[in-house]
Parts: structure tokens; sequence; C-alpha cells
């Protein structure tokens, strides 16, 4: 719950013309399982990727100005790079480009 509530404070969201509470942030939250048997002795691991994205926009539409038009393009900038990172996971590739965003 602790996690929860610390990374529910690092939300950022802003009001534009199409939303009220247009999220401004990504959240990726890996969940990882682990079940070890004992006869016969055997571990299976497993991992959950769940991703919330803050959604591209319009900034035609959405009325964004200013910092909001920043946001509004850096949003859409990182769009692009997290979808390079899911790649990536998936393809189980030895790097991960977290930071080229």
């Amino acid at each position: 719950q602790a996690s929860m509530n610390e990374a529910s404070s690092n939300r950022s969201v802003a009001q534009t013309d199409m939303n009220e509470h247009s999220s401004r942030s990504h959240c990726i939250v890996t969940v990882k399982t682990v079940v070890e048997q004992k006869d016969p002795k055997c571990k299976y691991v497993g991992k959950l990727h769940l991703v919330d994205l803050a959604g591209s926009e319009n900034t035609n539409r959405s009325g964004a100005k200013g910092k909001q038009m920043t946001e509004a393009s850096n949003i859409n900038k990182s769009l692009a790079a997290l979808g390079d990172v899911m790649m990536s996971l998936q393809g189980k590739s030895e790097h991960v480009p977290y930071r080229n965003s």
C-alpha cells in the first residue's frame, strides 16, 4: 500500500478542454511471481508488466497552451520512447533504453 500511495502522490494531472483530470505521467509496475515446488523439485518464475500511460494529446483539440503545451509535446515524445522500452522487454534485449526519453 505504501508503494501505491507514493506513486499516487507523484502522479501529475491537469485540466484540458477534453478532460478534467488529464494524466500527465506514465506508470509501469512489474509484478514478479515465484512458485517453488518440493516434489518434484522445480521453480516457476513469471513477470507481469502493468502499464498506465498518459494519453497522447492533440493540442489543437485539447486547448493546451504554455506549460501544458510543453507537457503534451513531452508526453507524445515519451510515448514513442516507452514503446521502444516495451519492445526491448518483450524481445528480452540485453539493453533496455529506459533513458531515451
